[in-house]
């Protein structure tokens, strides 16, 4: 083999060596190329690369045995042509890949932003159909992004006129979209064309803002409605004490108009002289400043100033007042204060009649148990006197007479002292002390109930209660002497229950008497409301009527369950904050 011959042979061994690093280089870019798409590429141009390095050698090896000139020639060029397509080849795949990764990477990077937006975001093709929408848009009206795909936009912002808002892309517009809520909200609304490289129209853009604008004038007239409409006075402040602004009701109160307030006054002109020293003793301050600065500073702190005092009118007169003092905030930071103010001067005048009609019905019960019971003692002491001194002229029929007579007497004076008894219910102030409703239950057995004939049990241990002895005592023996007296069974059973419900003692008090019908559930926690004839069973009707008082006193409520000639069972609950459980079983 002549040296003519090698010579030929260098350009098909360096465009060997060269397929052979394009080949390396494809292994070493292998772990990159992530996604099919990427793969079926690295794959087609690496078979390529080695089909035509392959190619390539066995064009060497004929050309090192030919010695044919015209031949090798022709091999040379077969080999120059296949190792440049293979270069080219080579090359198209790289930077096809480069390029798909590069709009992968700008895809997700877009994706990304538009997940991150607050903002509602919208592409749609050029026939406004939605191609893709954020994550904003799909929670604020509540459906996924496949439900709004291929949907006209139109169907997504109402009152909008979408081709002529894309002509004026640089203009927003007001558009409504159907919350989550079903509620109409406000958005603005701005629209822009994508192109193609082409210059043609491939899709539009439609980007939403919370119309905050709008929410914050709706916001603002819906406070101005309700400070222009309170029946309380409310004013305002800035940070400097100075008046700001006051409501028509802060106008009556004061007999001055709002621009005079606003121009003329301090907050310390509308306070009687003892009402901020007042205020002050209430927060335990004892700094020696200007009162109103320790108030201003004590709200500053987060705190409400609330307040019973005096406030001045125009003429310097004064009126009680509930005043509450609070800061306004902007991210935390007071920028001013507001005062509402009730005028108490109707409260007031109704509590000092009330005070006046219950010492008249304080006087009335001195007056019933004085006055009334007087006579009728007369009354039953000269009957007695008649019925011992003329008993033999008198006979059986008047003895029965005299016996009637002491009988009403009896029955009136006990109707005398159930209304003193219920009158004191409220009024008289009991000491409250800790009570093992055990104990009293015990006491009121043995003094009301039989021994003979009777069961009465507790069933559940009773709590410990921080209540008025007296007032428990009522409670127990007028419903226990209620089914001692109409038991119409050999053998009278009582039970007493007693659990916790949501934050209540409830207690329970069963008996197996002739039951009572529905009808007159509510009748019987009337004052005066017997459901039997008195001359049949003597009773006042007081008796429930003291307890459904005495319940209510204490915030709980009394009912009853009953069914004819079964029995009847008769609940009533008190607040547990008030009472402690007796851990003595």
């Amino acid at each position: 083999m002549d040296t003519s011959i090698g010579y030929f042979q260098m350009p098909g061994l360096i465009s060997s060596g060269i397929l052979i690093i394009a080949t390396l280089i494809m292994f070493r870019i292998y772990g990159s190329m992530n996604g099919g798409l990427y793969r079926i590429i690295w794959w087609v141009s690496l078979v390529l690369l080695l089909t035509f390095l392959v190619f390539n050698l066995n064009l060497t090896l004929q050309a090192l045995f030919q010695s044919n000139w015209e031949h090798n020639i022709s091999l040379l060029s077969l080999q120059l042509s296949a190792s440049v397509f293979s270069l080219v080849v080579v090359y198209a795949g790289l930077k096809t890949t480069t390029e798909l990764k590069t709009t992968n990477i700008s895809k997700r990077y877009l994706d990304k932003v538009m997940e991150s937006m607050s903002s509602y975001l919208i592409v749609t093709d050029k026939n406004y159909h939605i191609q893709k929408v954020n994550e904003a848009l799909c929670i604020e009206m509540g459906v996924d992004e496949t439900q709004m795909k291929g949907t006209n936009v139109s169907s997504i912002f109402f009152d909008c006129n979408i081709e002529e808002l894309v002509q004026n892309y640089s203009e927003q517009s007001e558009a409504y979209i159907m919350s989550h809520n079903t509620e109409l909200k406000s958005v603005m609304l701005t629209g822009e064309v994508i192109y193609r490289n082409s210059g043609e129209v491939d899709g539009y853009v439609f980007i939403a803002f919370n119309n905050y604008q709008k929410e914050i004038t709706r916001l603002y007239s819906y406070f101005r409605s309700i400070f222009d409409h309170s029946e309380f006075a409310i004013i305002t402040t800035d940070l400097d004490g100075s008046i700001t602004g006051a409501n028509p009701a802060a106008e009556r109160y004061f007999e001055q108009s709002e621009e005079d307030m606003v121009m003329c006054m301090t907050p310390e002109d509308l306070h009687s002289s003892d009402c901020l020293h007042e205020m002050v003793e209430q927060i335990e301050s004892d700094n020696e400043e200007n009162a109103m600065n320790t108030l201003l500073r004590h709200v500053n702190e987060g705190k409400t100033i609330n307040q019973e005092t005096l406030m001045r009118r125009k003429d310097d007169r004064l009126f009680p007042a509930l005043v509450t003092i609070n800061a306004i905030k902007d991210d935390g930071k007071a920028i001013g204060y507001f005062e509402i103010i009730a005028d108490l001067t109707e409260k007031k005048k109704a509590e000092e009649e009330l005070r006046k009609v219950n010492k008249e019905l304080k006087d009335f019960a001195h007056i019933v148990s004085h006055d009334l019971k007087a006579p009728l003692r007369a009354i039953s002491s000269l009957s007695s006197w008649l019925q011992e001194d003329y008993a033999e002229q008198l006979g059986q029929e008047g003895q029965e007479q005299f016996k009637l007579i002491n009988s009403r007497v009896t029955r009136m004076e006990n109707l005398i002292n159930g209304i003193l008894e219920y009158s004191r219910v409220g009024r008289a102030k009991g000491e409250e002390i800790t009570e093992d409703l055990n104990e009293i239950v015990q006491d009121v057995k043995d003094a009301i109930v039989p021994k003979e004939n009777f069961e009465v049990s507790i069933e559940t241990h009773l709590p410990t209660l921080n209540i008025d002895r007296t007032r428990a005592q009522q409670i127990f023996q007028n419903i226990i002497s209620n089914a001692v007296k109409y038991m119409d069974k050999s053998l009278g059973e009582i039970k007493i229950n007693c659990q916790q419900d949501n934050g209540n003692w409830v207690f329970s008090v069963k008996d197996n008497g002739p039951g009572i019908e529905k009808q007159y559930f509510d009748k019987i926690f009337q004052i005066f409301q017997t459901l039997n004839p008195r001359d049949e069973y003597e009773s006042t009707g007081v008796g429930l009527a003291i307890v459904k008082k005495s319940v209510e006193l204490y915030g709980g409520k009394v009912w009853l369950e009953s069914i004819k000639n079964l029995g009847t069972t008769f609940f009533f609950t008190l607040p547990q904050n008030t009472s402690r459980l007796n851990l003595q079983s």
